[in-house]
């Protein structure tokens, strides 16, 4: 394990053992960084039965999608190394993208024990925050290699960028690269559809 995967390893049970101190709870996707905690919950699935599932389909956006959630005791397996934790949770999707098939798998760890359902609200709940407002960010306006630096430029920009992602939306445009094209250089257009 080199240092930075130590250390990344160290800074998130810190974290996690300051959450649980002031009394609150954590939800935390496990990465192959993890590597003893990774492997174990991987083993965990495949040798145990899970304590709930939950299961869901949806069609839409070009894609069929089939969710899985199951849901491990955390405290026997991991309980020692791992503070406050409850419950080991693994999360399989698959179906068609565009026609194309894919199968992914994410981990979890959380100080809850809940029914997986509630783990499937949650986490669909996030990815939802991260594929309307964070991807687009990223992907539409490569926000993480924007240029802009110096004192409050990066802040500023990204209120900009904020603003305009919910004024498209706002206008019912359900793509930002269409937004972007559709609003350059017509500003004469928007700016009255602002009063």
């Amino acid at each position: 394990m080199g240092l930075a995967s130590r250390w990344t390893h160290y800074t998130v049970k810190k974290t996690l053992h300051q959450l649980v101190k002031q009394g609150n709870d954590y939800l935390v996707c496990v990465k192959a960084n993890q590597g003893r905690l990774y492997r174990g919950i991987a083993q965990q699935s495949k040798t145990q039965q899970p304590l709930s599932c939950y299961q869901e389909q949806e069609q839409g956006h070009g894609r069929s999608t089939t969710w899985k959630v199951s849901v491990f005791d955390g405290v026997t397996a991991f309980g020692h190394e791992w503070p406050g934790i409850q419950s080991a949770i693994v999360v399989q999707r698959h179906g068609y993208r565009d026609g194309k098939p894919f199968d992914e798998r994410q981990s979890y760890i959380s100080s809850v024990a809940a029914h997986a359902e509630k783990f499937h609200r949650i986490i669909r709940g996030h990815w939802c925050i991260e594929n309307r407002l964070h991807w687009v960010k990223d992907v539409t306006f490569n926000e993480d290699n924007a240029l802009q630096r110096g004192r409050n430029a990066t802040a500023n920009w990204s209120v900009v960028r904020n603003f305009f992602i919910h004024f498209a939306r706002m206008l019912g445009v359900t793509s930002m690269a269409a937004a972007k094209r559709q609003f350059a250089n017509q500003l004469d257009k928007v700016f009255p559809l602002l009063q």
